[in-house]
């Protein structure tokens, strides 16, 4: 990805935060992706943007968890690679 195109998607991150702030929202997290490039904005204190990632964590089922995991300490699971 260009550094361009990335930089035009974390515009448009910022700018949904903003829209969201407008509407009476408080916190948020943004995240938009496109290929293997993703562009992030978080809004509100970090004990509500730490909350709003435990909420989503918790809401993963266990093969996700153990992913997300996996990801995280960038543990190769092999398996063949979505193209979706």
């Amino acid at each position: 990805m260009s550094l361009k195109k990335a930089k035009e998607m974390q515009e448009q991150a910022r700018k949904i935060s903003m829209l969201l702030k407008a509407e009476g929202y408080t916190t948020g997290m943004i995240a938009l992706g496109v290929d293997d490039s993703a562009a992030v904005d978080v809004f509100g204190t970090r004990k509500d943007a730490l909350n709003i990632m435990y909420r989503m964590i918790d809401n993963l089922n266990d093969k996700d968890k153990l992913i997300l995991l996996a990801m995280l300490f960038g543990i190769d699971l092999g398996g063949e690679k979505s193209e979706d």
